[in-house]
């Protein structure tokens, strides 16, 4: 059963949203609330961009650093 596409798809989307749960909370406790459209790009984004917006999220100090990172990724 591991080895299942519909199980690794199944583990991926489940890693994508706790990943995506714990920037939310942590762009959300730095900035405020987080704009609805804002939080739409970030659903939008891969594993692998929410892992490098992790790391970069420690060097922003304002949201528009985030809409720029954001618009970089397109």
């Amino acid at each position: 059963m591991q080895e299942s596409l519909i199980y690794q798809e199944l583990i991926q989307k489940g890693a994508k949203q706790g990943k995506l749960g714990t920037l939310t909370r942590m762009l959300s406790r730095r900035f405020g609330t987080i704009s609805p459209e804002l939080q739409q790009q970030l659903q939008g984004l891969s594993i692998e961009q929410l892992d490098d917006l992790s790391d970069a999220l420690f060097d922003f100090s304002a949201i528009s650093e985030l809409t720029t990172w954001l618009q970089n990724q397109q």
